[in-house]
């Protein structure tokens, strides 16, 4: 039976990355139709090789988003939802947000936003579908409810002001930690790269921050598994969309700076999402209501 188990994930997670890649279709119709340029592409690159960078990305997108479906105790439309404008914000406007200000490339463009928003719709869809939670428990507004009634007003205040300024603080430590090995090439210019002042940097950090706690925040209230797990599986997946992706997908950058990007990235998606789990979900309690066992299809 096992073996069976692992076969509907032979088909399962092709179809959703897929519906990602193919997403990107009515997407690019979509921003042509909004009168929105159509990036250049980057110097450097081909565009047979970034179609085949794209396309194992979307698998790899698939596969995270499907261990984040397995986790969500909601129903089919709210994980689709939650799914969906995860993937678009945290892969679609955050690297959008991050590259128009330290880069010059094709990424750093509103035609990408709107991209990628039917590919996350179609994916999200499909994930939420074919990846239930063993477990699905009430709405998620009754979740949210109960939730929030676990603690008074002024602790969640001081809460989520600091899982806002958790983004912030660990991007400027970590991105201290790497400036002496890629500062260089972004006062170069190397690879179409720019180093912005700071009135640009605060701005777009603000926003991303903001982002990324309304996009992680019904994750956290609809867990319905250990924390051990929300922390490997939310850590991981927004390592893969904030820029591990993209730093596999830009092979036209040094390598020096795709591994250190890397590795950034990773520290700090990590060390983001266990101070999120801490402020949030630590002495969460789930409603008491009964529970609907979703069979796996």
């Amino acid at each position: 039976m096992k073996s069976l188990s692992w076969l509907h994930y032979v088909w399962k997670l092709p179809l959703c990355g897929l519906l990602f890649f193919f997403g990107s279709i009515p997407g690019s119709m979509l921003a042509s139709w909004m009168g929105l340029p159509m990036p250049e592409i980057p110097l450097g690159a081909d565009p047979a090789i970034l179609a085949r960078y794209f396309l194992l990305t979307s698998l790899i997108l698939a596969a995270g988003l499907s261990a984040v479906s397995r986790g969500l105790s909601v129903g089919l439309l709210s994980r689709w939802l939650i799914l969906s404008f995860f993937t678009w914000i945290a892969y679609g406007v955050n690297n959008y947000f991050e590259a128009a200000i330290f880069t010059n490339m094709a990424a750093a463009s509103l035609y990408t936003v709107v991209l990628y928003l039917p590919a996350s719709l179609l994916c999200g869809a499909a994930v939420a579908w074919l990846f239930p939670p063993g477990i699905e428990g009430p709405g998620f507004f009754a979740q949210a409810r109960a939730v929030f009634a676990t603690q008074t007003l002024n602790s969640w205040s001081w809460r989520l002001l600091a899982a806002f300024l958790a983004f912030p603080l660990v991007y400027f430590f970590f991105g201290r930690l790497i400036a002496p090995i890629v500062l260089p090439y972004y006062l170069q210019g190397t690879d179409q790269l720019n180093l912005p002042g700071w009135d640009q940097i605060l701005p777009v950090l603000a926003v991303r921050s903001l982002l990324f706690l309304l996009i992680c925040l019904p994750i956290v209230i609809t867990w319905n598994r250990s924390t051990l797990r929300l922390f490997l599986t939310l850590g991981l997946t927004l390592f893969l969309l904030v820029g591990g992706l993209s730093m596999l997908y830009a092979y036209w950058l040094a390598p020096v700076l795709r591994v250190t990007h890397t590795l950034e990235i990773f520290a700090g998606e990590m060390v983001y999402t266990g101070a999120l789990i801490i402020l949030l979900s630590k002495n969460l309690k789930q409603p008491e209501t009964k529970q609907i066992p979703v069979p796996v299809q």
